[in-house]
């Protein structure tokens, strides 16, 4: 009897270690069991867990990946118009189409505020010069 209950529960530590999350009580109750049966049993729960896990998990990935998207989205949104908002608070700039300048300078020197600083004045300064001389009939 010492030698049946050894082996019981060595077939039982097996187990634990083959599969963790077996439960002590599932684990005797298996040994017991034909090698047979056990095998069954084993590739039959398989079976069984592989369809479930399968479909759920393509729905996991496509739901987490789209909030991520339209995540991303704002937030490259938000830094380039608060850069671009900055930009024409501190020039005392108004209308669509010097905000349309400044995010389009901006884009172009990858939001380096000197630099889109720089090529603001200048393109503003032009734009006063071609006007002033339209008006003057030059």
């Amino acid at each position: 009897m010492a030698e049946d209950k050894a082996k019981e529960a060595a077939k039982a530590t097996l187990i634990g270690l083959v599969r963790p999350e077996a439960k002590k009580e599932k684990a005797t109750a298996v040994a017991v069991k034909a090698p047979s049966e056990v095998q069954k049993t084993e590739a039959a729960k398989e079976v069984v867990k592989a369809p479930e896990s399968k479909p759920e998990a393509p729905k996991e990935v496509k739901a987490e990946a789209k909030p991520e998207a339209k995540a991303e989205a704002k937030k490259e949104a938000d830094p380039s118009k608060e850069f671009v908002d900055a930009v024409m608070a501190e020039m005392a700039l108004k209308g669509g189409p010097k905000k349309r300048l400044v995010k389009t300078l901006a884009e172009q020197y990858g939001f380096d505020k000197q630099r889109v600083l720089f090529k603001l004045r200048r393109a503003l300064i032009t734009e006063r010069y071609a006007a002033a001389h339209a008006e003057a009939g030059h």
